[in-house]
């Protein structure tokens, strides 16, 4: 008896909430339509032990938060001080199997009064989960670039661990070795990860389920684990999905590619590759097999294979990472950006057509 009196009374309310111009199915994800917040002032001017103490843990330690929170301050020094700026709200979403997953929506400021369908940008993080102000810095980058995005886009952060804390920070790796493992199983007869493509179709279904996205202009970029999301999504071969992005993705027990390449129908997905030559977490032989098997899925794959740089080349606060396999090499990670931020420029804007691009 409630039930349909109660629908009715959020329906009613929904027209009259100030942004609801940006609105989303609820069953599909929900966020707060009130607190959308500046995105640099709550990242970049502020003290890093606030932010290490907040929940959901943005960062490793302090040095790292001060590493990303410098490199993010110089890029905003050499912005146009009349540009566009960045905000930002947490979300929920559930994949078919009803686990809750934690994300994060990043918009220009004033998207809201401009109208019209925007690109989708998905975001699949490292092993260090979802809440990383790396990729914060890296959203805001993409959201406030109006050479590249003159009508605006909208990120995503998804979440493929569920984490809602930041439990992926933990030192100890039990945890986060266990869910990786059942999230990257692959059937034995079709080497399909199915875990991995709720979590996938979830985030897409997320984003999609925005009225200002245009579900025919999405992209994708996965940093380190992030790379398994960007190579099953090439075998899942989704319609709107017109380019793709890896940095120091790993592909780490990846078959090798089907020796018949299946069929083939629709537009070619553009793939840019941005490995460390010097990585050792991306064995030669496990690169080889991902970028050929994207390719047998029919994507136009081109190879960034950059000398010198090791895991994690992107990130500046991989600089005081302990470990030698990691290291920031700011040559690399701008060369990487720049070739991103062209491709994204070609495949996402709306006067261009789906494709173009040759293999490399």
């Amino acid at each position: 008896i409630y039930r349909p009196l109660l629908i009715s009374v959020l329906l009613l309310l929904s027209i009259f909430v100030p942004n609801s111009a940006f609105t989303a199915k609820a069953e599909t994800i929900s966020r707060d339509l009130m607190n959308w917040q500046p995105l640099v002032s709550k990242r970049v001017h502020v003290e890093p032990k606030s932010l290490l103490e907040s929940a959901p843990r943005l960062a490793k330690d302090e040095d790292y938060l001060k590493a990303v929170q410098k490199t993010w301050d110089e890029e905003l020094s050499e912005r146009r001080q009349d540009g566009p700026e960045s905000e930002f709200t947490r979300c929920t979403y559930r994949d078919e199997d009803g686990v809750e997953l934690f994300g994060l929506l990043v918009r220009r400021t004033n998207q809201r009064h401009l109208g019209g369908k925007i690109p989708g940008v998905l975001f699949f993080h490292t092993g260090a989960g979802p809440h990383d102000i790396c990729l914060h810095w890296k959203a805001d980058s993409l959201v406030t670039n109006d050479d590249v995005f003159p009508e605006g886009c909208i990120v995503l952060l998804a979440d493929m661990l569920s984490d809602d804390c930041g439990w992926g920070w933990s030192p100890d790796r039990t945890h986060y070795n266990e869910v990786r493992s059942r999230l990257l199983a692959a059937d034995d007869a079709t080497n399909v990860r199915f875990n991995l493509r709720k979590r996938l179709n979830a985030a897409i279904d997320a984003i999609m389920s925005l009225d200002e996205v245009d579900p025919t202009r999405l992209s994708a970029l996965g940093w380190c684990l992030g790379g398994h999301s960007v190579l099953e999504l090439s075998r899942m071969k989704h319609p709107g999905m017109r380019s793709m992005f890896t940095y120091h993705g790993v592909f780490d027990n990846v078959p090798p590619p089907p020796s018949r390449a299946p069929e083939i129908s629709g537009e070619s997905c553009q793939v840019l590759v941005c490995n460390g030559a010097e990585d050792p977490f991306v064995p030669r032989e496990a690169l080889k097999n991902g970028v050929a098997t994207m390719s047998a899925f029919g994507c136009n794959v081109e190879l960034m294979d950059i000398q010198g740089a090791r895991h994690g080349f992107t990130n500046p606060g991989q600089d005081f990472n302990p470990n030698e396999a990691f290291a920031f090499h700011a040559e690399a990670a701008s060369t990487a950006w720049t070739a991103t931020q062209s491709l994204l420029k070609t495949t996402l804007n709306n006067t261009l057509t789906h494709g173009g691009s040759s293999s490399k």
